[in-house]
């Protein structure tokens, strides 16, 4: 429960700290907030702690609760700044349950708050139980996941060393494969040049003969020609002798 000193600054209808109190004329305080939620659902203007009907439908503002409320959250926080998360912020109470709707420990004081009316709430060790048990579940899920994950990327590594192998090895088998075309190719081209020399040979050692033949033939002809040339000149009775 709230120490005696801490439930004067607490709103009588939300059970926190006060936040912007406002001065009724009974002298009691709520919260701006609180007392005009209040109003809306009575429709009435109404004290929420005595019922006694307020004087002024906009009573003012109580600076000095205020700032004895901010002195002393101010205080509890630095009471509390050694870093401990197991007391209530807001009413310095250990903190033993866990709300289910927010998602936030809370102390013994806030069951009563307006903030968490009517929420559900579990024993924090419970709560921590049954989330480390989901946890726990998600974080097989997880590992599982990632040694499933892990070995497919190592197949994938296998794959992509199997591509890489068998791309090497096609080349090699390319390269030979045109090497031994190239090797061919090149025999094949000597070869023909071979032959096509010789032939050359043959038919420049025809045309020789067939040349010398001729020269043979027109040296002939050339004697004959000259021989009927010079009988042509001789005399009658010479031509009629020959």
């Amino acid at each position: 429960m709230a120490s005696a000193a801490e439930d004067d600054y607490i709103c009588p209808v939300c059970h926190e700290i006060f936040k912007d109190p406002v001065f009724l004329s009974c002298s009691h305080s709520v919260c701006k907030e609180c007392l005009q939620q209040f109003w809306r659902t009575k429709k009435t203007q109404e004290c929420p702690f005595c019922r006694r009907r307020s004087s002024s439908d906009e009573p003012p503002f109580n600076l000095a609760l205020k700032n004895l409320c901010e002195s002393f959250l101010k205080e509890r926080k630095e009471r509390h700044s050694s870093g401990s998360e197991e007391i209530c912020s807001l009413h310095s109470e250990k903190l033993k349950l866990f709300c289910l709707e927010d998602k936030q420990p809370m102390c013994l004081v806030c069951i009563d708050s307006q903030k968490h009316d009517n929420h559900k709430v579990r024993p924090i060790s419970e709560a921590v139980s049954s989330y480390k048990e989901e946890l726990n579940t998600a974080l097989k899920s997880l590992q599982e996941k990632l040694k499933h994950n892990e070995n497919i990327k190592g197949e994938f590594e296998e794959t992509v060393q199997h591509i890489k192998f068998q791309a090497e090895h096609t080349e090699s088998q390319i390269k030979q494969q045109f090497e031994k075309l190239h090797q061919f190719l090149r025999e094949e081209e000597e070869a023909t040049v071979i032959a096509l020399r010789e032939e050359e040979e043959q038919k420049k050692q025809m045309m020789k003969e067939k040349l010398e033949e001729m020269n043979t033939q027109i040296s002939a002809l050339s004697h004959t020609i000259k021989d009927m040339e010079e009988m042509m000149k001789a005399n009658d009775v010479c031509f009629l002798k020959v």
